[in-house]
C-alpha cells in the first residue's frame, strides 16, 4: 500500500502539466506585512526549494523569494510588539524541506535555522535559532505549492516567538 501511494505521488508530481517546477506564490503574504526597517533577514535570494524524500525530484519556486517570505512573517508577528531602540537582524538562514510519504502518518516537514542578533536598548542577544514544523501530506495528491509556503510561514512564526522570548529575557521594558 505504501509503495502504491509513493508511486501515486510520483505520478501526480510528474503530471503537473509537464512542468519541472511547482509554483508557490507568496507575494500576497509578503505585500500584506508591515514595513519594519528595524527587522532584517539577510540571505541570498533563493527562490527554488528542493523537497527531498519523494521518488521524483520536486522543485518548488517561491515568489518573490524565501528570505522575503520569512522576513514578512517575522514582521507580521513582531511589529505589534515593537518598541523604540529594538533592532533584530537574522542572517545565514537555511532550510530543508522533506516529504515522508511512507510514514504511518505521511508528513512534509521543514527545518529552519538562522543566526539572529537582537539589540534591545543596548542589550545584545546573539544566537542560532532552530525551528521544525510538519504538516500532513496527502501522498495521493500532494500540494507542495501550498504546503511549502505554509511550512515557511509556520516556522517563521515560531522563530518570531523565540526571538520575542529573548527580547523579553533582556529585561528591557516596552
Amino acid at each position: 500500500m505504501k509503495c502504491l501511494s509513493v508511486a501515486a505521488a510520483t505520478l501526480l508530481l510528474s503530471a503537473c502539466g509537464g512542468k519541472s517546477m511547482i509554483e508557490a506564490d507568496a507575494s500576497r503574504m509578503v505585500a500584506a506585512s508591515p514595513d519594519s526597517p528595524w527587522l532584517t533577514v539577510e540571505n541570498k535570494k533563493d527562490t527554488v526549494i528542493v523537497v527531498k524524500g519523494l521518488e521524483a525530484k520536486a522543485l518548488v519556486e517561491v515568489t518573490p523569494d524565501v528570505a522575503s517570505l520569512i522576513q514578512a512573517q517575522l514582521r507580521t508577528s513582531l511589529q505589534p510588539k515593537y518598541f523604540t531602540d529594538l533592532i533584530i537582524g537574522c542572517r545565514n538562514v537555511a532550510w530543508t524541506i522533506a516529504a515522508n510519504p511512507q510514514a504511518d502518518t505521511p508528513v512534509t516537514s521543514i527545518n529552519l535555522q538562522a543566526d539572529c542578533r537582537i539589540v534591545a536598548r543596548g542589550k545584545v542577544v546573539a544566537k542560532e535559532y532552530r525551528e521544525t514544523e510538519s504538516v500532513p501530506l496527502n501522498a495521493a495528491e500532494p500540494n507542495l505549492g501550498k504546503q511549502v509556503p505554509a511550512l515557511l510561514q509556520a516556522a517563521s512564526r515560531d522563530l518570531a516567538d523565540q526571538l520575542w522570548a529573548d527580547v523579553v529575557a533582556t529585561g528591557v521594558q516596552r
